[in-house]
């Protein structure tokens, strides 16, 4: 039960009966309730309990009551609490208060017999008094507002004078008593009843303008009754501003200190109890995963926990933000401190959370490799962040390192004329890996988790890596398959998740799949490739496909392989792979790196995916399969030029050129043929087109030959549309 309390909602309530007073403010209270009861005036008394929202006024107005409590039964005054917010006009507010102090008065005269020096006579007069002043004062609304315009101060015999003269007009009725000789009854009668009353009114600076000074005037100029005491708790700012909105005076504080004769201030909590308590709650919520976690807690704690909360209220709203999210993050193990810092923010202040909640979801973007941010942007971003917090916000140094640590790409600015921070800056692999794996706030993939318990739409959900580990511990079929969902899922710009997952790979996760899952990613890979470019096709002729994707972790999985297993692994896919594009696409690419067609284009040995003798391996697998393709297998392959372009240079310039002469012959499969050799063209003018280039030709057909008879063919019908199109992409070949 105990646990079920300390992850209940606490909400925007006072102390009550059994909290904990955490501030020290009962010393307070008793002292208060003393003076209270000892030093009533003879005239009623006016005092206001003064201090900014979340102060702890209600707490405070609690803790007064209870001691009340705690006194002898001759000297409790009777207490009235008195809440105007749920009332609604002006008459209304003196029927409800009136009704509520006449109530009280029968409750005193039915326990006068017990209670000396009171008497059930006196305690029934004063009720009878009060009910015959009410009968008048409810009817006097129009001379009551008359009464009150001058401050608040002018006198009731105003208001009875009013009343008087309406009642003579009343056709064939009696006038009623003056309301000032009611008045002065009933003033007598409290003065010998000896029962003090205590009226509070709590929150008096939430009213709107208009409904302060009804109360205003309702406690200066109607009811300053002998032995009545009124607490009025606010906001002294905001309530002098309501008032200057609603009279037009030009100083709401002199207005409110003709009314107001005494002033309690709510004591200001020290930082270090509000920290305190804030950490106590805490520590009854959350657990820390781990060393590094709690030490960057307490840092959050000391430096943003002591920016932000300022209040009883703001320790209590923050707690009450993680009772209610934790529980979700936890369950996906998203960072604590992270998730605390956002917590002071957002309640302390929610513009500077805004700001940062769209820093992350840009920087996330730019992770991706699609989007940049011009000088311009990050000024202007940096001149918002300045003017989301108070001058001088993060002049402490230490302080604006841990806001920066905190933020990817944010780096502290210490220079003499710096900004304070340095935005959007490069992030290395291994610091974004790093935040993924503990999926902090400045994990690309992670941090929406904070904003809006969920991930980003372009980031991959736990449940996809998860899905695919499993699936890459079971079967490089179920890899396969796995990475083929991916593929078909969206991330951002012309990303999927497939890529995003590759990505991964090559950057540090590699390091916790084991060695059989590795091995199933590389055979999954040789077998999937093509069908991904199939089922959604990708750019071939452009940097950043997923196929250049898909060859980037190739190194790590191999390194994660058993030594003698990864000839092996390295054999099966190369000879069984049916992904013949990308397999083809590897063969090249390592071809190239290797300087064995142009050692000019030689790579450092770093950079080589596989070793000098795998790739004489691979180049001994791939030149026997392209022999064994048809004309239709090759031009059904994702990229037919690159696949004869890699059978050339794997030292076989006869195959192709043989393959190809046998489809040739006819004018029909000439066509074909060239079709299948033309290149995709991006140009920031024309957009994307196909060209015809000579050095596409010419390794494989004599290329003189093959211009004339494609312009003969020009001519001829059927094959002659085909043909004028072919012609004018070799023209455009030779600009491109």
């Amino acid at each position: 039960m105990e646990a079920d309390q300390n992850h209940s909602i606490i909400g925007d309530r006072a102390l009550s009966s059994g909290d904990e007073d955490r501030l020290g403010f009962r010393e307070v209270a008793k002292r208060l309730a003393i003076s209270l009861v000892d030093h009533a005036s003879e005239d009623g008394l006016v005092i206001g309990i003064e201090g900014a929202w979340g102060s702890g006024k209600s707490s405070l107005l609690f803790l007064i009551e209870d001691e009340f409590r705690k006194l002898p039964e001759d000297r409790q005054p009777t207490v009235i609490n008195f809440r105007p917010w749920l009332i609604g006009n002006r008459d209304a507010l003196i029927t409800s208060l009136f009704g509520e102090l006449a109530n009280k008065l029968d409750q005193v005269a039915l326990s006068a017999g017990d209670v000396q020096p009171i008497s059930v006579t006196k305690a029934k007069k004063a009720a009878e008094a009060l009910r015959s002043f009410v009968g008048v004062l409810s009817k006097a609304g129009a001379a009551i507002e008359v009464a009150g315009n001058a401050l608040g101060l002018a006198s009731v015999e105003l208001a009875g004078k009013g009343v008087k003269a309406a009642g003579e007009l009343a056709s064939g009725k009696q006038a009623p008593p003056p309301l000032s000789d009611l008045k002065d009854k009933l003033g007598k009668s409290l003065r010998e009843l000896g029962q003090r009353f205590i009226i509070t009114i709590d929150d008096v600076d939430r009213l709107e303008p208009a409904e302060v000074i009804e109360i205003l005037r309702l406690v200066r100029s109607v009811i300053d009754l002998p032995n009545i005491i009124y607490l009025l708790c606010y906001d002294g700012e905001i309530l002098a501003h309501s008032i200057e909105k609603a009279v037009g005076v030009k100083n709401g504080q002199s207005y409110l200190q003709k009314i107001v004769q005494l002033t309690a201030m709510v004591p200001k909590p020290e930082q270090l109890q509000l920290r305190q308590w804030f950490s106590d709650e805490l520590h009854l919520i959350v657990s820390a995963s781990d060393e590094d976690e709690l030490s960057r807690l307490k840092t959050v704690i000391d430096y943003e926990g002591g920016r932000q909360l300022q209040t009883p209220r703001s320790v209590v709203r923050t707690l009450d933000s993680i009772r209610f999210f934790w529980p979700a993050l936890r369950e996906v193990k998203a960072d604590l401190a992270d998730f605390v810092w956002l917590q002071f923010i957002k309640d302390g202040n929610p513009n500077l959370y805004r700001w940062i909640e769209d820093y992350c979801s840009t920087a996330a973007v730019l992770s991706l490799g699609i989007a940049r941010v011009e000088e311009a942007e990050k000024k202007q971003k940096l001149e918002a962040l300045h003017n989301m917090v108070p001058p001088g916000h993060f002049d402490d140094l230490i302080y604006r390192h841990n806001f920066a640590e905190a933020l990817p790409g944010v780096e502290a600015d210490y220079s003499d004329d710096g900004n304070s921070f340095k935005i959007f800056q490069k992030i290395s692999t291994r610091e974004r890996d790093d935040n993924i794996q503990k999926r902090r706030l400045a994990s690309p993939d992670h941090y929406k988790l904070y904003f809006a318990l969920i991930g980003p739409s372009h980031a991959l959900a736990l449940d996809d890596v998860t899905s695919m580990w499993s699936a890459a511990e079971h079967s490089a079929e179920k890899a396969g398959d796995e990475l083929l969902r991916l593929h078909n899922k969206h991330a951002a710009g012309s990303l999927t998740k497939a890529d995003l997952l590759l990505d991964r790979i090559s950057g540090s996760a590699y390091k916790i799949l084991s060695s059989q899952q590795c091995e199933n990613m590389l055979i999954a890979l040789s077998q999937i490739m093509d069908t991904m470019y199939r089922s959604n096709p990708f750019d071939l002729f452009w940097v950043g496909s997923i196929w250049d994707r898909a060859q980037q972790p190739i190194p790590f999985l191999l390194l994660r392989l058993e030594p003698d297993h990864r000839g092996t692994v390295i054999e099966a896919m190369f000879r069984e792979g049916l992904a013949i594009g990308w397999l083809t696409s590897l063969l090249r690419r390592e071809t190239f790196s290797q300087g064995r067609i142009d050692e000019r284009q030689r790579r450092p040995d770093g950079e080589w995916l596989f070793t000098n003798e795998e790739l004489d391996l691979i180049t001994k697998i791939m030149l026997n399969r392209y022999r064994m393709m048809s004309i239709l297998d090759v031009f059904a392959s994702p990229h037919p030029i690159s696949l004869l372009f890699a059978w050339r240079q794997g030292g076989d310039e006869i195959g192709p050129r043989r393959l190809l002469e046998s489809n040739i012959i006819s004018d029909e499969g000439f066509i074909e043929t060239l079709e299948h050799m033309m290149t995709i063209i991006d140009s920031s003018d024309l957009g994307r087109f196909k060209v015809l280039k000579k050095g596409n030709i010419s390794p494989f057909m004599d290329f003189d030959t093959a211009k004339r008879r494609l312009f003969a063919l020009e001519q001829q019908n059927g094959l002659g549309e085909r043909a004028k199109l072919l012609a004018a992409a070799l023209d455009d070949g030779d600009n491109y």
